[in-house]
């Protein structure tokens, strides 16, 4: 399924202020447990099978109107302009755990499925 940037931004801009608040304590969850957990990253890792689905919504849990580094293909696919050269641990690492399934399934709960999975 394509996802169009229309969809993502319409959707994160309807999110309640209480979401938003959800959404910035999961970047913060992140980026601090990548700076100081790294061994409950690494184990969670493990965990996560399956593949990236392409779906572009990771890139909307940042920022407001989506991550500056977001782009389209012609056939609407979410493409980073900057993923082989510079990417945020925040996008490295995504999904850590089930809590960010949960964070993107909170803007785009009925389109594409994230591509991730986590075994118990």
């Amino acid at each position: 399924m394509n996802v169009s940037p229309c969809s993502h931004n319409q959707s994160i801009r309807s999110q309640s202020f209480r979401t938003r608040m959800i959404l910035l304590k999961g970047v913060l969850r992140r980026f601090l447990l990548f700076t100081f957990n790294r061994k409950y990253v690494n184990e969670s890792l493990k965990r996560r099978s399956g593949a990236c689905a392409r779906c572009g919504t990771c890139c909307y849990l940042t920022a407001h109107r989506g991550c500056p580094s977001l782009g389209f293909e012609s056939n609407g696919l979410p493409l980073c302009r900057t993923h082989n050269s510079f990417r945020m641990p925040n996008c490295i690492i995504f999904p850590i755990d089930e809590r960010d399934i949960a964070d993107r399934n909170l803007i785009a709960p009925s389109e594409t499925p994230c591509g991730y999975t986590f075994k118990r």
